[in-house]
């Protein structure tokens, strides 16, 4: 991975600034909107046909009338210290620059933490979480952190590559490569959605760097007999012994977990599957919609919000904080980014990552495959099972994320503290 000259290295401090031109004309284009005509459908049915426009229309007029992007603004740049540097993705591509939050943990023994958000989150997901990451409550005997957040490349303040091959593996060596430049020569990752896959690339092709990885969605291949033939073994005698004890705890798997689906999942492990195609398939085409019109924009993001996340009490300035860091740089990249993450799929499901891996389970909104199948891809060092929903978990549930990663990291240190202190190094020479 090519992390540019030594004139491309410096890394710039961020405050996010929007044109008042460009805020000006989202205004006009959201006082033109003409929305469409609905059918009458009966309570309780009102979402199959997408987003109800007694759902849309309050938000329209919300951003219009009473939404604040300048204070909004104001609160980025006050909660999430922000930076940028060139890092090039591709050999022979120019350089892109990668936004990303960085903040230190003054505890003597954090470790860095890799954070990648999904889609279509941003980096406004670790926003919830960052300060008791990186500073726990005094008198708590907690993992620290060192807290990395990127914007991956094309959504809110990175460069989107104009470039064929933008996906899932171009991401994480970016992401690996960023980690590098800041001095952390081995660290963990965290990831949900395309976070998550984002996170078993870094596993499975930078396991010299990427040291544990932590997901709340996971994608793989099935255990068959010609792949994994031991876990299939066991998962066929795990079902066998289901049937005579459906309330046992079976070697590893739940009780729920034979009702799980069987196959794999969608790019970004939600259930929208006929949608997800369209886009793959033709990122370009819907782009010309939703680049042009913000309410276009939002309704589709709030049908994702809905669809993946629809116990969450969503306010109206938090769906459209999550849009407008869509909005701003244009949702055409990060459409594109799920084509291009396509050909990445099957090394995410099939090839093995040496590096242990944690799954935490929220039974509400899981839509992969039993999590003792991460076994297939990685060594499960650990799994917890919550009850409701944490699509975006980081968002949703914070509290019981932070938990999670400190309980699970933390066991990753105390189980092989010699090579997480010698690959993350002095971090207290690093600034």
């Amino acid at each position: 991975m090519d992390s540019g000259g030594d004139d491309e290295d410096v890394i710039e401090t961020y405050r996010v600034h929007v044109s008042s031109k460009y805020l000006e004309l989202t205004q006009q284009k959201l006082q033109l909107t003409r929305l469409p005509h609905e059918i009458l459908l009966p309570r309780g049915r009102e979402w199959e046909h997408g987003v109800p426009k007694s759902e849309l229309e309050p938000l329209v007029d919300f951003w219009l009338e009473n939404y604040d992007w300048r204070a909004q603004e104001t609160l980025i740049n006050a909660s999430l210290p922000q930076y940028r540097t060139k890092i090039s993705p591709l050999p022979l591509q120019p350089s892109l620059r990668i936004h990303f939050v960085h903040k230190r943990s003054s505890h003597p023994h954090a470790i860095p933490l890799l954070f990648c958000h999904g889609w279509p989150g941003s980096i406004l997901e670790v926003s919830k979480i960052i300060e008791h990451l990186t500073n726990p409550s005094k008198g708590q005997n907690v993992q620290a952190f060192h807290v990395v957040a990127p914007s991956m490349p094309g959504f809110g303040f990175s460069d989107a590559s104009l470039s064929e091959g933008m996906g899932l593996s171009a991401t994480a060596a970016v992401f690996d490569a960023l980690m590098q430049r800041l001095g952390y020569k081995g660290y963990v990752v965290h990831g949900g959605g395309l976070g998550s896959h984002i996170s078993r690339l870094l596993a499975n092709r930078h396991p010299s760097s990427c040291l544990a990885t932590h997901v709340t969605s996971i994608l793989v291949q099935p255990p068959s007999w010609s792949h994994r033939r031991l876990r299939w073994f066991q998962y066929l005698l795990a079902c066998l012994l289901h049937r005579f004890f459906p309330a046992a705890h079976i070697l590893g798997y739940h009780p729920t977990d034979f009702s799980l689906p069987r196959k794999d999942n969608n790019i970004d492990n939600n259930d929208n599957e006929d949608e997800d195609t369209h886009l793959i398939g033709h990122p370009q085409t819907l782009s010309y919609a939703l680049c042009d019109s913000p309410v276009g924009l939002l309704a589709y993001i709030r049908q994702r919000l809905h669809t993946s996340s629809s116990t969450y009490p969503w306010t109206p300035t938090e769906i459209l904080n999550w849009t407008m860091l869509h909005w701003l740089p244009g949702p055409e990249a990060g459409l594109r980014f799920l084509r291009e993450s396509t050909p990445d799929l099957k090394a995410v499901r099939e090839q093995w990552g040496p590096v242990p891996l944690g799954i935490t389970v929220f039974s509400g909104s899981w839509r992969g495959p039993p999590p003792m199948w991460g076994a297939c891809v990685q060594p499960l060092m650990w799994v917890r099972r919550r009850e409701g929903c944490g699509t975006y978990a980081a968002w949703e549930r914070p509290e019981e994320l932070v938990a999670d990663l400190r309980d699970f990291f933390g066991v990753v240190v105390a189980s092989s503290e010699r090579r997480v202190m010698e690959l993350v190094g002095d971090l207290a020479e690093v600034d």
